[in-house]
């Protein structure tokens, strides 16, 4: 199996690997031209097999280093244990690439299982060389000793730290690769999630304005035909308050397209708003609807203002829907640091342990939730509805930004 490095010291430093080569084999080139007590033939020999070392190099060596595969690194250096000696029994000199030849072991062969033995050979041809030019004595071996063994210690040595350095390397490197693709894997879900709530924020705010506005369009419609033929005049004025209806329908639309506030709550404070949707109620459905307001603050967060507006409106429409109420209460107080909403009716109430899915109560309680508030909801068959929300004043800000409602588009009634 190829073992390929993730940290490519070979491409990096081309050129430095380049320079090293030429600053070792030029000189040689050039020393062992210049040596007279070597005969001509043998010195154009030596050059000769020096010019096919380099050549071998350039042929393999940048690829052996730049692709990280070891093969490439052994096929080299199994070649050079071929010429290296070669050079070394023509001119001793040649010793010196021994300069350049270790450093590109150490970048083109990862495993020390193949590195050593090939280092090991390549040092035993130079200690061979000395040898068979000097003859086996103390003196010759203690050179070997000195030029050879000592120098191939400090290769070991100095090339065990380097592996080192370059293993850490390669780790960090796949460290950071992996932390990469990590964050782009949070950037992506970040981007998703974002998506998912905007989708929830949008649905949620169609639910409360636009979904509860067509169903007091079509109960006014329901209404226009019943008395279209016994009472064109009662007819008539359904069908201006379905005019109106629909026109605030799409004030709502517009203004959600326009991502702002509710229309209620543009330019008008939160009483304002639930005075004129009380009056908008009575209008649509007759049932009468009272709002009280105490100790209102008028600085409360936008955020919050919203989050009290939705629940009037959600339990209004509920009221509409499923109470048959003849009488609805409001009550908007400030205390204590909360902001509490309580909307009451006489209608027929229900069981709130038999009610299951509906996006209206749902999405209220984790609206309200959302904010750090408390939504109760009490109800009793033939005893009416009492429907209570208690936010805390927060900061405009994280209001706005914990505004974010979670779907639930069962077709059950939300009462």
């Amino acid at each position: 199996m190829a073992v390929r490095s993730t940290v490519n010291l070979g491409h990096r430093h081309r050129l430095g690997w380049h320079v090293l080569v030429g600053a070792v084999a030029i000189p040689l080139a050039v020393a062992i031209a210049a040596d007279v007590t070597v005969a001509l033939g043998q010195r154009l020999l030596a050059l000769g097999t020096l010019t096919v070392i380099v050549a071998w190099y350039a042929l393999v060596a940048p690829r052996a280093m730049e692709d990280g595969d070891e093969r490439w690194g052994a096929v080299y250096f199994a070649a050079l244990a071929v010429a290296f000696p070669l050079l070394l029994a023509i001119a001793p000199l040649g010793g010196a690439l021994m300069f350049a030849l270790c450093p590109q072991l150490f970048v083109m062969v990862a495993r020390w299982r193949i590195r050593l033995p090939l280092l090991l050979i390549l040092y035993a041809e130079l200690a061979w060389a000395m040898l068979a030019r000097a003859g086996v004595s103390r003196y010759t071996l203690a050179m070997v000793g000195v030029t050879v063994l000592v120098p191939m210690t400090v290769t070991i040595l100095v090339g065990a730290y380097l592996t080192s350095v370059r293993e850490q390397s390669r780790k960090r490197a796949a460290l950071i690769e992996e932390l990469t693709a990590t964050r782009a894997a949070l950037e992506r879900a970040g981007h998703d999630a974002g998506v998912h709530a905007e989708r929830e924020r949008l649905a949620g705010e169609i639910h409360d304005t636009l979904a509860q506005g067509f169903t007091s369009v079509l109960m006014l419609t329901q209404a226009a035909r019943t008395n279209l033929l016994r009472d064109p005049t009662a007819a008539d004025g359904q069908l201006d308050i379905l005019e109106k209806t629909a026109r605030e329908n799409l004030a709502e639309a517009r203004s959600l397209i326009a991502a702002l506030a509710p229309v209620d709550l543009t330019g008008r404070s939160l009483a304002d708003a639930l005075n004129r949707l009380a009056a908008r109620h009575t209008r649509d459905t007759g049932t009468h609807v009272e709002v009280s307001i105490v100790g209102e603050r008028p600085g409360a967060p936008t955020g919050t203002d919203i989050a009290l507006l939705r629940t009037a409106q959600e339990a209004l429409a509920n009221v509409g829907k499923h109470a048959d109420a003849k009488t609805v209460r409001i009550e908007l107080r400030h205390e204590n640091g909360l902001m509490a909403l309580t909307v009451t009716d006489d209608g027929q109430g229900f069981d709130p342990t038999a009610v299951r899915g509906g996006y209206g109560l749902l999405g209220l309680r984790t609206r309200v939730t959302s904010l750090g508030g408390t939504c109760t909801v009490r109800s009793t068959p033939g005893q009416g509805t009492t429907v209570r929300v208690e936010l805390p004043l927060v900061p405009a800000e994280q209001a706005a930004r914990s505004l974010q409602p979670v779907l639930d588009l069962s077709s059950t009634p939300d009462h």
